[in-house]
């Protein structure tokens, strides 16, 4: 087979993704779709940190702290990997924490909006998203936020109106 200009055969198409230099191979890019649909969207806590590092603020063992993580790994309550341990939502919700999402819809006065993204997105409560129709902005985060998000969004000058949603379940 001829190479084209750049270089590569004719022919083999290579796919990027958005803010990758290098282009990926058809059967990675494959690989990442196949992935993504057999994904189940799920609310994690990442740490990122290294189990040496975590042991020593423990002020335990890096074998002892294993021996810890142990049984949290095989209930499913964390996983780890390297330089990182992330909480499942079968975890968070063990501990009482409502693991699934909450969406609250936030319809702003459109001289405010600026002010009040800006303000929100220090606050840090979890994904804003702007968007266009009955509401301004919707704001998707942790379930157990959900009274301190609504408590905070009603002090603040320019909300015209939330609406909130629990996620229960995916179908």
């Amino acid at each position: 087979m001829s190479k084209g200009r750049r270089g590569r055969k004719k022919g083999k198409k290579n796919y990027r993704l958005a803010g990758v230099d290098e282009p990926l191979t058809k059967s990675v890019y494959y690989l990442l779709s196949l992935l993504r649909m057999k994904a189940k969207g799920e609310y994690v806590y990442r740490v990122d940190i290294k189990q040496s590092q975590l042991a020593e603020e423990l002020k335990i063992s890096r074998q002892a702290l294993s021996v810890k993580l142990r049984p949290l790994i095989q209930k499913g309550y964390i996983r780890t990997g390297r330089g990182f341990i992330e909480l499942t939502e079968k975890g968070l919700n063990f501990m009482g924490y409502y693991a699934k999402p909450v969406y609250v819809m936030v319809s702003v006065e459109p001289i405010k909006r600026r002010e009040i993204y800006h303000t929100l997105k220090e606050k840090g409560f979890g994904r804003l998203t702007r968007v266009a129709g009955d509401v301004d902005l919707i704001i998707e985060a942790d379930g157990t936020k959900a009274a301190e998000i609504l408590e905070y969004l009603s002090t603040l000058d320019g909300i015209k109106s939330t609406k909130t949603y629990f996620a229960l379940e995916e179908i």
